[in-house]
């Protein structure tokens, strides 16, 4: 009995040292299927972060766009009245000053900054690449005419070099698939993305492609990287606010006296800009030092209206007028 007994303990513990090597093998499985669906899930976190830089600057280069086509289509440099005091704030050069970066047609995030249409606090730093914010814009049609003024801008944000994470090589053609993959998902219907090097980026629907210039020539590059992501902005991008630019329907004329009288008081001010369709802004009246005459400022919008003749029309939100100016500026913003 003592024998049979030895053997069943033998044969038991046999039994344990199996199920327990099962278990610590599952347990690695498991283990590893966890870090790799935490890996996968800290990639998809880095993914929303770059796509949301790349939709940040594609929506100050569309608001730069719809601001300045007439000077970004007219030759010269591009000159910014940031006050509406007829006064220039911002110039960019239609050339760069070195390089092929800084542009009216290249313009940098210093010069998005500058104009206001980014933060200060913006870095040129893309979460997924060891490479910068690039914007390219053309002039198109290439037989457009700014004194007819039908000219339109389009153009992109991408990456000088291709989102990379962990050990890949952007020399080597190499990119992290997971990550440009993810991003077209969030970038949304104006992404876009090279899959494969010395091809055109490819939208997330294949509804449209874009031929790169990444050395700012103004010229197709023969050569380009796979994995360098981007959004399409301008005219033809999918904006349910922008129609093709024709004066007085998708943006008010800049150059008008504008009106104003409050308890019998008249202010009046000069637009110089053309305001796209839906922007709003602070305009001041000529006397602005709290002397003799009438002083004052108003909040204004660009409205389209069918019924109207012109459809774009400039409507005042607010305003305020009085001798001297001494407590008028700004409006209450509705």
């Amino acid at each position: 009995m003592l024998d049979s007994l030895k053997r069943s303990n033998k044969n038991h513990t046999g039994f344990l040292s199996i199920e327990l090597a099962l278990v610590l093998i599952i347990s690695a499985i498991i283990a590893f299927a966890v870090v790799q669906q935490q890996a996968r899930s800290a990639k998809s976190s880095v993914a929303k972060i770059q796509a949301d830089q790349l939709n940040q600057v594609g929506n100050a280069l569309n608001s730069y766009t719809d601001l300045y086509r007439r000077g970004l289509s007219a030759p010269g440099d591009l000159r910014v009245d940031l006050n509406n005091d007829g006064i220039t704030d911002v110039t960019i050069p239609e050339n760069p000053v070195s390089g092929n970066e800084g542009s009216k047609l290249t313009p940098t995030m210093q010069n998005l900054i500058d104009v206001g249409l980014l933060p200060a606090s913006f870095v040129n730093r893309p979460a997924a690449s060891n490479g910068q914010f690039i914007t390219r814009l053309s002039v198109l049609p290439a037989n457009c005419s700014v004194a007819a003024d039908n000219c339109r801008i389009e153009g992109y944000i991408t990456l000088s070099q291709a989102v990379t994470i962990g050990a890949q090589d952007p020399t080597a053609g190499e990119f992290d698939n997971d990550i440009a993959g993810d991003m077209l998902s969030f970038m949304g219907g104006n992404g876009f993305v090279t899959l494969q090097a010395d091809t055109p980026a490819v939208s997330a629907g294949g509804n449209f492609t874009v031929a790169l210039d990444i050395d700012g020539d103004r010229v197709t590059d023969s050569t380009t990287p796979a994995g360098l992501p981007g959004v399409r902005v301008g005219a033809l991008a999918s904006r349910y606010d922008v129609r093709n630019p024709i004066a007085d329907v998708d943006f008010c004329r800049g150059n008008r006296t504008l009106n104003w009288v409050q308890s019998g008081v008249a202010c009046t001010t000069i637009i110089f800009n053309d305001t796209p369709v839906g922007y709003r802004f602070v305009a001041v009246d000529a006397d602005t030092g709290g002397g003799a005459g009438a002083g004052g400022s108003a909040f204004i919008r660009c409205v389209y209206n069918p019924n109207a003749n012109p459809p774009a029309q400039l409507s005042i939100l607010s305003s305020c007028c009085q001798n001297g100016n001494q407590a008028c500026t700004p409006p209450a913003v509705p």
